[in-house]
């Protein structure tokens, strides 16, 4: 791969575009673009970056013959995504403009409604051939690109433009997003990571969380962020949030202290969610088993047995937490005081007062 260096060209232009993943108005002068060309099939990506060399968006020149009625145009066309690989737009050089069918310039709707379709990576056009997508005319007729849309189809294309919209969608989500993403892995930091974690769009969230680096302590800023997800309202962003953190980030003790004082206002999923991934803590904090404590008398028999399997598997038998799971035999729900009574009597304690509370439970 070759990296070439140029700048980007002026003027008006036909644009359409989606939210980007990192946002903010960048003037000519405060970016610079790079091209990556391919020397196989002679095809450049252009990444443009900040000054700081935060990199920005991607995009491509297509130039390619759009035909109807056995006659031919040129279509010149920039298409854009963002840095995870996600559709941002495209834009025409003045005077530039799409057609369909009888060389018809699109209308506003049309740019608008190839601009969602665009954006929609679940489309089926990337695992069909274009001849499928039509209603093939006679041999005699005009060619195939001309042949009327089937009703399935004509959902995901603009009417009259088959061709155009298969093509520019097969570009978009095709060998070519993925090299973008590779592309923004290989100078992703843990600020980029943090950049991309605040973008407007979930699918960037989700993107980042899935390439934080599974072996290096976690910044502050990326503490913070993941931490802001996992109370958030979406359970997928929560999900996936503790999901990204692993036992290397768990040895920060900052971080266990944060990821339980998430707990009492996680959804229930997300807290036996986060008690699995303490448990993969390579040791407890001591302040994080004095603060669990705490909460032992107001949980209910499900987040309970939770945290005695927790305890239990990191060895935690210090006669504090002992006494705090011997006041939990008195609780009246007999699934809850059984689940302490049977965490006692494997933690084998020599205390007065818990072996006095065993045999207390046991009378009953």
């Amino acid at each position: 791969m070759n990296l070439l260096r140029f700048t980007l060209s002026t003027g008006e232009e036909l644009r359409y575009f989606k939210v980007a993943t990192i946002g903010g108005d960048y003037p000519q002068n405060q970016v610079s673009s790079i091209a990556y060309k391919d020397t196989l099939t002679d095809d450049s990506l252009f990444l443009v970056q900040s000054q700081a060399g935060i990199p920005l968006h991607y995009f491509k020149l297509i130039t390619t013959e759009v035909c109807f009625e056995r006659e031919c145009r040129l279509l010149n066309i920039r298409v854009y995504w963002n840095i995870t690989g996600r559709y941002l737009g495209f834009e025409l050089p003045a005077g530039e403009f799409l057609s369909k069918r009888d060389h018809e310039p699109f209308s506003s709707e049309e740019y608008e409604r190839l601009n969602d379709l665009l954006a929609n990576p679940n489309l089926p056009l990337g695992n069909i051939s274009f001849e499928a997508l039509i209603e093939t005319p006679a041999p005699d007729s005009v060619d195939a690109v001309s042949g009327a849309t089937t009703t399935d189809v004509a959902k995901m294309v603009v009417k009259g433009a088959a061709y155009t919209t298969y093509t520019l969608w097969n570009i978009l989500h095709g060998p070519s997003r993925e090299r973008v993403a590779g592309l923004t892995e290989k100078q992703l930091t843990p600020e980029l990571i943090d950049l991309i974690l605040h973008s407007p769009d979930i699918s960037d969230r989700v993107w980042a969380l899935n390439r934080i680096d599974p072996k290096n302590t976690l910044s502050p800023k990326l503490s913070t962020s993941i931490m802001a997800f996992i109370v958030g309202d979406d359970f997928y962003l929560a999900y996936t949030a503790v999901r990204a953190i692993t036992a290397a980030h768990l040895r920060a003790e900052a971080l266990q202290l944060a990821l339980f004082g998430a707990y009492p206002v996680a959804s229930h999923s997300i807290q036996s969610m986060i008690i699995s991934k303490l448990t993969e803590a390579p040791y407890l904090s001591p302040v994080l088993i004095s603060r669990s404590r705490s909460l032992l008398g107001t949980l209910n028999g499900k987040q309970l047995g939770d945290i005695l399997k927790w305890y239990a598997h990191h060895g935690v038998n210090d006669l504090e937490t002992g006494q705090a799971v011997a006041e939990i035999l008195k609780n009246e729900n007999r699934f809850i005081s059984r689940q302490a009574y049977t965490f006692l009597k494997k933690m084998n304690s020599f205390d007065a007062g818990i072996t006095a509370a065993l045999a207390a439970y046991e009378q009953k």
